[in-house]
């Protein structure tokens, strides 16, 4: 070969693009703050300061400004979240049937969970794909007043006990291999018990905290709280969403102590909203029972420090389900086709911007069985239909909410746009078609037997009366 030839060679290798692969986190940690509205993070728009450490993630990663949960109560939201999948018999029978974890166990992660149990715990099948599998045993304990400051600064409950076992797995085995860590706690949900931004503040009737108990009685109506106590139970709230976000940060420096935060891919989110005294009846820390955006409307930041997203802040709507498709995109994994959900990924990279069609419903169990309903939700507008008792005649109910002009949801325009009303129907019936060619997901005991334990602990959380 004559130099001349050698040198245009040369000069066409360089030309090609690298083969080299593009950088992919080789950890991720999926943090589930159960019960967290979106806004009641300062991200979101809080005037309180309640999440610096999350308000820095996002600055750091992405947010995603409208995530809609599949559910307003912790089982059937999981679902969703753990497979990409509205929750059908292919998900979900007695027990998970299919998960992010076991994919992940699959490519070769080292798979591990610290939760706090009951909706989230081995008996409904979370623990599918896990190699360690860790839950809090027990009931969150109702306490006396005078207890409530000791049992904040109590290492052994709760959220301190959640985050200090994944800490000290991140420190024993977070350099071995690749892994996927899963952290869920029931901080902020009920009992509300920080005070951090109620100090000083005029609690009427209330205690100094509001446990379980007052949840059931505002949701039986037998005590519904004034302007003055609805105020305290939202700090109260908040306190735990600063608890919250201190819990991430403590885990996020670990992250960094040990050297692998640059190469972890952090997601933060929640499985559903919660009710603070948004609408008549007042219903404050209660969810489940309505498909309005209090308790539908969740948290995402995600944060992988390998690549630099050309969208930091997503405007577009997305949904719960979408989290687990986008996890395994970021680590460069596959996902399945045929899951609902759909990678955020093209939306970071300013790829897409179309908002996606949300679905919700409340289906049928037999511990939390408020009446099963459903709703569609667009950028502009949301149809929710409630269909009447089972066993009785009539028309369903229907409620269009135009989110533009009335985000708030409260003026009911069903009757005045019959062509909206109409159109979002149609899709309404597409999706509920297509998952019922699935099979309905059925939300029952593992066991025919009913277990004392678990009972008590979905009372001390406020699913059960």
């Amino acid at each position: 070969m004559s130099r001349r030839a050698l040198r245009i060679a040369l000069a066409l290798l360089a030309a090609l693009p690298a083969c080299t692969p593009a950088p992919r986190p080789k950890n991720a940690v999926l943090i589930v703050l159960d019960t967290l509205r979106a806004d009641r993070l300062s991200a979101y728009g809080n005037p309180r300061p309640t999440s610096p450490v999350l308000d820095a993630m996002a600055r750091d990663g992405a947010l995603f400004e409208t995530v809609v949960s599949n559910a307003p109560w912790t089982l059937p939201a999981m679902v969703g979240l753990m497979t990409g999948e509205y929750p059908t018999a292919r998900t979900y029978d007695a027990g998970l049937r299919r998960s992010l974890a076991l994919q992940l166990q699959e490519a070769g992660y080292a798979t591990v969970a610290f939760t706090e149990g009951a909706f989230v715990s081995k008996r409904y099948g979370f623990d599918l794909g896990f190699q360690e599998f860790r839950e809090h045993e027990g009931s969150v304990p109702f306490l006396l007043d005078a207890q409530v400051e000791e049992s904040e600064a109590d290492p052994d409950r709760g959220i301190e006990k959640t985050f200090g076992w994944a800490k000290a797995w991140l420190a024993e085995h977070g350099r071995e291999r690749p892994f996927f860590l899963f952290v869920h706690t029931y901080e902020p949900h009920v009992p509300y018990r920080r005070r951090t931004f109620a100090e000083g503040l005029p609690h009427g009737r209330l205690g100094p905290t509001f446990e379980a108990g007052s949840a059931i009685a505002a949701k039986r109506s037998e005590q519904l709280a004034d302007e003055v106590e609805l105020a305290y139970i939202r700090a109260l709230y908040d306190g735990g969403v600063a608890a919250c976000d201190r819990a991430v940060g403590e885990l996020l420096a670990e992250l960094e102590r040990l050297g692998i935060a640059q190469a972890t891919l952090v997601v933060v989110t929640s499985d559903h909203g919660e009710d603070l005294g948004d609408r008549l009846p007042l219903r404050p820390g209660n969810h489940g029972h309505a498909l309005y955006d209090e308790q539908l409307r969740v948290p995402l930041i995600v944060r992988d420090p390998t690549r630099d997203f050309a969208v930091r802040r997503v405007s577009a709507q997305v949904r719960l389900v979408d989290v687990m498709p986008t996890i395994l995109d970021l680590l460069g994994l596959p996902a399945s086709p045929h899951r609902n959900g759909r990678s955020l990924v093209p939306l970071l990279r300013g790829e897409e911007s179309e908002p996606r069609l949300a679905w919700s419903e409340i289906p049928h169990h037999a511990l939390v069985d408020p009446g099963v309903r459903w709703a569609v939700r667009t950028a502009s507008h949301k149809l929710i239909v409630t269909p009447p008792p089972a066993g009785e005649s009539g028309e369903a109910r229907l409620e269009l909410y135009d989110l533009q002009t009335d985000a708030r949801e409260r003026a009911n325009l069903a009757a005045r746009d019959p062509g909206r009303r109409a159109e979002l129907m149609k899709q309404l019936r597409s999706v509920a078609l297509d998952l019922n060619a699935s099979g309905a997901a059925v939300y029952r005991e593992v066991s025919d037997t009913p277990d004392p334990e678990l009972q008590k602990r979905l009372r001390s959380l406020g699913y059960v009366e």
